[in-house]
């Protein structure tokens, strides 16, 4: 996508709105027109023979009349255009989310801290490239207007008014990729330092046992110093270059001048004539440099747009434009919960030769074949590093498999990361995030609930009795800034948010390495007690391994063993050794699980 493309369906988008503000800024731009004619008219009959008072008050008055209409207008276009930007700004922050969303786990393009200054510089770039073309209107009409009623007095002095824009044009044609260089340096290097800002609050504690903190600080300054001097790089240019079509109209307006007072020396000239050029010259000079620097913003645009593209997963690029829905006055309309097709309610999930290698690595899993039918519990087991995770991730499309089928019903499924999600499946991952709200709040996720299904996940999650330890119950502030739960009423209050999803498929990545184990042992039987549930579990505590009907030992990334609890027992060293609780280190690790995505 081009940056004209880019802007042409911006524009698309609510055109009414666009449009509401090119007529009202083209008419504040355009009615200096006024101004002009009118000094030209007083002038032109203060130095007459004509003494007719009555003529010689009518222009000023016209004059005064146009600049109290400007004022009135101007805040009606303000008001307008506040709307407007509030409007983009909203459309593109809501894409570039909805983009963000659509990734499947952590596979993000960017760090957090470089994904918000998408959302703050590159937005705001946009829309002051979008105000410049809701001026651009009215001041092409003022200055067309302008050459015209100019043209007609003098021709050759209206000709040198053009050698401005040429020359300011030609200016940020050539300034083009110096433009992009310092914007996208500048742009990376913010991005560098909030990203280690966010990462730091986030890993305080970390800091703190390391005594790292002259380190980090040492480091901030460094990471500080690159993007100041990337910004003053920027913005020096930036203001160089509007600078430099200032000082070329400046000089171009003084010729003009010049030429004038000639012509009324050799008597070609009125005084009103002057008078209209003088008004005339001093805002023709802006709308030129306006159409210069706009050149500039085209050119610098591409950074901006190509940032925010990054955000979206491949072949999704474009929908940086798309036309969503937004709300600015008043909360959106409650979004109808997902539900399932009784036809499509799970009777079976069956993986064939599920295969996943990190990048530039041998690490990962290879040929991971398992079936598992309605109402079943699945352990996948294994010691660290043995491909338990990875497992799991990749069935759910977090991470993208290299090779292998899926299949949900027989069905073949295409697309995992959009498929396998509630009402289907629901995941915990090894380390689950709450939000910085209610406990309630994050459990139902915003969702309308009854008090009964809010009891129900709670017991199955076991958190009954955290509640009373809790000040305000259901309504504790947690999150990173509220209470600081436990490692395992962590683990379990997304339990719970799973839970409340009432999916077809529960999928847990190692729930027992946060809960001591007469805790997850009562967790397994409460879910167990419940109808038809379906589990897959990654788990090596034997209160899972006792319930499954199914376990997968994986070692070095592929399955070395399956069966029931009993036939492990009897067949697998690998089982045995787990069930004894050895910890003997793997010979090599296959997996990443335990990597970074």
């Amino acid at each position: 996508m081009t940056v004209t493309q880019f802007m042409g369906r911006l524009f698309r988008y609510n055109p009414s709105i666009y449009i509401v503000n090119g007529l009202l800024w083209g008419l504040f731009h355009s009615l200096p027109v006024g101004i002009g004619l009118g000094m030209k008219w007083f002038f032109d009959r203060a130095t007459g023979q004509s003494h007719d008072y009555l003529w010689l008050v009518f222009p000023l008055l016209v004059v005064a009349l146009i600049r109290v209409t400007r004022v009135g207008m101007f805040y009606v276009a303000f008001y307008k255009w506040v709307t407007y930007i509030y409007i983009l700004q909203a459309v593109l922050r809501r894409n570039l989310l909805g983009g963000i969303m659509r990734w499947p786990g952590r596979n993000l393009p960017a760090s957090p801290g470089e994904a918000m200054t998408r959302f703050r510089e590159d937005v705001d770039e946009v829309v002051e490239y979008v105000e410049s073309w809701v001026d651009f209107w009215g001041r092409l009409v003022y200055a067309v207007t302008c050459i015209v009623v100019m043209a007609r007095i003098n021709g050759l002095i209206t000709s040198v008014a053009f050698l401005p824009l040429v020359v300011v044009t030609l200016l940020n044609n050539l300034s083009g990729n110096r433009a992009r260089k310092y914007s996208k340096t500048n742009r990376e290097a913010t991005g560098r330092i909030t990203g280690f800002i966010a990462e730091t609050f986030g890993a305080v504690q970390a800091v703190k046992l390391g005594q790292a903190e002259d380190h980090v600080l040492n480091r901030f300054l460094k990471l500080n110093e690159s993007r100041r001097r990337a910004a003053l790089r920027d913005n020096l240019f930036k203001q160089w270059m509007k600078s430099l079509n200032q000082h070329v109209l400046s000089i171009c307006t003084g010729v003009i001048l010049l030429m004038c007072a000639s012509e009324m020396k050799a008597g070609r000239f009125t005084v009103g004539d002057f008078a209209l050029f003088t008004s005339y010259l001093t805002t023709f000079s802006f709308s030129i440099s306006l159409f210069g620097y706009m050149v500039f913003q085209h050119k610098r645009l591409r950074v901006a747009l190509d940032r925010m593209r990054i955000l979206f997963r491949p072949g999704e690029e474009d929908r940086v434009a798309e036309h969503s829905e937004i709300y600015l006055y008043g909360d959106p309309p409650d979004v109808p919960e997902p539900t399932a097709d009784e036809g499509d309610r799970m009777r079976s999930l069956e993986v064939r030769g599920l295969t996943y290698n990190y990048p530039n690595s041998e690490n990962g899993i290879r040929d991971i074949s398992f079936r598992v039918e309605r109402g079943q519990f699945l352990v996948v087991t294994g010691r660290i590093g043995s491909g338990k995770s990875s497992l799991v991730r990749t069935l759910l499309g977090l991470l993208p498999k290299t090779d292998g089928t899926i299949m949900w019903n027989g069905r073949l499924v295409e697309d995992p990361a959009n498929f396998l999600k509630p009402p289907r499946a629901s995941y915990t991952p090894q380390v689950p995030r709450l939000f910085s709200d209610t406990l309630q709040e994050n459990i139902t996720q915003g969702k309308s609930t009854s008090q009964d299904s809010l009891d129900r996940v709670v017991r199955l999650a076991v958190m009954e009795q955290d509640l009373l330890t809790l000040e305000k119950g259901m309504e504790t502030f947690v999150g990173p800034r509220g209470v600081m739960l436990s490692g395992g009423q962590i683990q379990r209050a997304a339990t719970a948010r799973m839970l409340m999803t009432q999916s077809d498929l529960f999928i847990f990545d190692d729930l027992s390495s946060a809960l001591d184990i007469e805790t997850e042992k009562t967790l397994w039987e409460r879910l167990f007690q419940e109808r038809d549930v379906t589990c897959i579990a990654v788990s090596h505590r034997r209160a899972a391994l006792m319930r499954a009907d199914h376990i997968i030992v994986m070692k070095d990334g592929v399955v070395e063993a399956e069966g029931t609890l009993s036939e492990l027992l009897n067949t697998s060293l690998e089982m045995q050794l787990l069930w004894q609780g050895e910890e003997t280190p793997s010979e090599e690790v296959g997996d990443g699980a335990e990597q970074p995505a």
